[in-house]
């Protein structure tokens, strides 16, 4: 009978190995997280067939999983990107997957050890790491966003932030390939059953826990609208019919909303248009809008009032006092080369509580929320803008933020979802703007928070990915054997 070491050397199942990766990559790495489970089994078979073929065998193999995977992204990437780009963004992912596959297996083969299984987590943790640190476009890359509908598994953001789940999910897959590798080694196969477990398990039970943990009730109601595409002003020119129309609309929407008892009403990003003529009449509305219906309105707007354009966002209290005016400060590449970026974080008092205000891509940079969460929010309101085939991942993204700093979350989006989600990532009420139509939401927004630690100590993980991942890389190639096969129960060379 072949061992699982020999049965991964058939050309029948390297290729069997790249298409069942790859699909797996391609459907639990997705735009909506619904088989957010596959991308656990996902790198099983590469990691595996790696070990024991040629670095040339693992490098091509690995290569194509990973490009099959990122083809699930290639239309959406199309949209926001334009085509070159988005075969650039298809193409490096794979390419850096391939390398991390080939520095993993050196390692393994090095090492000669159990402890091998935490090559694959470490340097992919590392390489997420050093991308979100200096990526334009912050996490938005991330393979964790996969996992937003797992409850339990992504409560360790609030411990590790982003890089936390990185590692727990590269980390699954490494420890059961190990596991096949070592299956004949009972004392390799009993420490990394021990350590592994202990990591997967602990995770996991903090989750559960933690998601039973609500203590507190306290709610507001909130209501969100958002009015149909076409006939917002998309430009950053004035267009008095479509300024009119989204104004008559969205105050009309106000009042509507307000007769079913809101205490706050968040619009989308630029749901308004207000320049220097406009400015007054137009404040002077969302002033009365607030005082007279006793509630609290968020807008995103266009900001032409001044010589520089901005991306911004106005919140209104219930008396009619204007208590914060945000830019945005993360702007999309090209898309939004107009505006100016802010530099300063947008927090107000709603009533006794702390709450803030950020505008859609903010919301994909980790280090610019958490200095949110070092202000302890118990709210924050986000006026967005996505792009209909990203409206889960994006809203998710945003929900994992929550999740991280501790507080709730109430998100409008245009072409995306209506959102309102507590500090543990669940959304508790949701609707959808993607089909370009006004959408509505009402419902209560929890005001528990939590000074979690990784507000504390941000992304500790990825440091410490970094440093484990050198010292791997350093013990590794400072040895002077390889990887004894005989130990797996496989004759002859080690494949170069």
């Amino acid at each position: 009978m072949k061992t699982a070491i020999t049965i991964f050397k058939s050309k029948y199942s390297i290729v069997l190995s790249v298409l069942l990766s790859g699909l797996c990559y391609y459907f639990g790495n997705g735009l909506n997280g619904d088989f957010w489970y596959l991308v656990w089994l996902a790198p099983i078979p590469i990691i595996c067939l790696a070990i024991v073929n040629s670095a040339k065998v693992a490098f091509l193999a690995s290569f194509i999983t990973y490009l099959i995977g990122r083809l699930s992204w290639f239309w959406y990437l199309v949209k926001v990107a334009t085509m070159l780009p988005a075969i650039i963004f298809t193409l490096a992912p794979a390419l850096v997957f391939a390398c991390i596959i080939i520095i993993t297996r050196s390692t393994a083969l090095k090492l000669n050890s159990w402890y091998s299984l935490f090559a694959f987590p470490l340097f992919f943790s590392t390489f997420e790491y050093l991308l979100i640190k200096f990526a334009p476009d912050g996490t938005a890359a991330s393979i964790a966003y996969s996992q937003m509908n797992c409850l339990p598994l992504i409560q360790i953001a609030s411990l590790a932030g982003i890089l936390g789940i990185t590692f727990l999910i590269t980390l699954i897959p490494s420890f059961i390939a190990f596991a096949l590798l070592f299956w004949k080694d009972k004392a390799s196969l009993t420490y990394l059953s021990i350590c592994s477990g202990s990591i997967i398990g602990g995770v996991l039970l903090f989750g559960f826990l933690r998601l039973n943990n609500t203590s507190s009730n306290d709610k507001i109601k909130v209501g969100l609208v958002v009015m149909d595409e076409e006939k917002h002003n998309n430009s950053d020119k004035p267009n008095a019919i479509k300024d009119k129309t989204a104004a008559d609309f969205y105050l009309k929407q106000i009042d509507s909303l307000a007769g079913h008892g809101v205490s706050v009403i968040l619009l989308p990003e630029r749901a308004l248009s207000i320049d220097k003529l406009s400015e007054s009449e137009m404040t002077k509305l969302l002033i009365n809008a607030a005082s007279k219906n006793n509630v609290y309105i968020i807008t995103g707007y266009t900001n032409l009032k001044g010589e520089k354009e901005y991306n911004s966002a106005i919140v209104i209290n219930n008396s009619g006092n204007i208590v914060a005016d945000y830019n945005k400060a993360h702007l999309v590449t090209g898309l939004e080369s107009q505006f100016i970026p802010g530099n300063n974080i947008g927090l107000f008092k709603l009533n006794n509580l702390q709450a803030g205000i950020a505008i859609c891509k903010d919301l994909d940079f980790q280090d610019y929320i958490r200095q949110y969460g070092k202000n302890n929010p118990n709210l924050l309101f986000v006026p967005a803008w996505d792009f209909v085939v990203d409206d889960w991942l994006h809203s998710r993204m945003a929900i994992l933020r929550g999740v991280e700093n501790g507080f709730s979350e109430v998100r409008a989006a245009r072409v995306g979802k209506l959102t309102i989600s507590d500090c543990y990532g669940r959304v508790n009420y949701e609707s959808s703007s993607s089909n370009l139509q006004a959408a509505s939401l009402i419902g209560y927004v929890p005001t528990q928070r939590f000074d979690t630690f990784y507000i504390r100590f941000g992304d500790w993980v990825g440091v410490f990915s970094l440093l484990l991942s050198a010292f791997l890389v350093f013990i590794a190639y400072t040895k002077n054997h390889l990887f004894d096969f005989k130990r797996l129960n496989v004759s002859g060379d080690i494949p170069r």
